[in-house]
């Protein structure tokens, strides 16, 4: 997955009393799910889709789609259904910040969907791509773009043959975005140090909104010089991902990272050595020099 930029949304609402306008700070909106296996989406499944399950699916989006748009604005995509019958459907949730939902519509429209008002739902916008003709032979339905509460949903499928037919899926999509507090329980912020008699290793995060970090790094061998950086990256699925620049002697080096873990620390995945960080409090100062 390429870099994944960070889109900083500063919820300000203007109001006048009388005289001087005030500035009040908008209500905080929904995050998009973090973790594809705690969503409403499997409940929704008709009876004809039996025993859906979550797909682990290793996605590489690819520049000028809706997935990179959805990853690069903080969100995640999650497929479920019956993988071995290729029966299923992807959602993908993205936090909107009234940008995203508006750039991908024209390319919606290009791509022959319409928009829609969904039935007994209160999204603010909707758009839908079908073939055929309802009522008319063979007619389906294979993806809904919609935005709510903040949030861009797109419900795809293989086995919508109405409208009527996706909308539990809308609805639960829907329902499966967190609440403030429920996003605060899960929320990364904060210091992370590993550190042996020779190495010291520090992520530290320094933001983290829906699924989008940005943490600083630190890293010291005992027999070399301390080299800082910044990452950017996501945190889905209980999964850090994400690269790193890496200023060492006036040398710059870019690294990829990939973690696992949660609050209460986290461990790197992949080849090599495995490092383990836990929480702490020094970071700050390490970072600053």
């Amino acid at each position: 997955m390429k870099k994944l930029a960070i889109i900083l949304a500063s919820l300000l609402l203007l109001t006048a009393c009388g005289g001087d306008p005030e500035v009040t700070t908008a209500p905080e909106l929904p995050s998009v799910p973090n973790d594809c296996t705690n969503t409403k989406i499997l409940a929704a499944f008709p009876e004809k889709v039996p025993n859906p399950k979550f797909i682990d699916t290793q996605w590489e989006p690819s520049e000028g789609t809706d997935l990179y748009a959805a990853y690069n604005a903080g969100g995640i995509a999650c497929s479920y259904g019956i993988q071995e019958a290729e029966i299923g459907a992807t959602i993908l949730w993205a936090p909107d910040n009234n940008i995203t939902f508006n750039e991908r519509s024209a390319e919606w429209i290009k791509a022959g969907q319409k928009e829609l008002d969904l039935p007994d739902f209160d999204e603010e916008k909707a758009y839908v791509l079908t073939k055929g003709t309802e009522g008319q032979g063979e007619y389906h339905v294979w993806a809904i773009n919609y935005l709510i509460d903040g949030a861009w949903i797109q419900v795809g499928a293989t086995f919508f043959g109405s409208i009527e037919e996706a909308m539990p899926l809308v609805k639960a999509a829907a329902n499966s975005l967190r609440t403030p507090q429920q996003a605060a329980k899960t929320n990364i912020k904060g210091c992370y140090m590993s550190e042996t008699p020779e190495d010291l290793y520090v992520f530290n995060v320094d933001y983290h909104d829906n699924n989008t970090i940005s943490a600083g790094i630190y890293q010291k061998n005992i027999n070399s010089d301390a080299s800082r950086g910044v990452f950017v990256g996501s945190y889905t699925n209980g999964k850090v991902h994400g690269f790193y620049n890496l200023d060492s002697a006036g040398a710059k080096t870019e690294f990829e990272l990939n973690l696992k873990g949660d609050k209460k620390g986290f461990e790197t995945v992949g080849d090599g050595k495995t490092i383990k960080y836990i929480p702490a409090e020094e970071c700050e100062v390490l970072l600053k020099g």
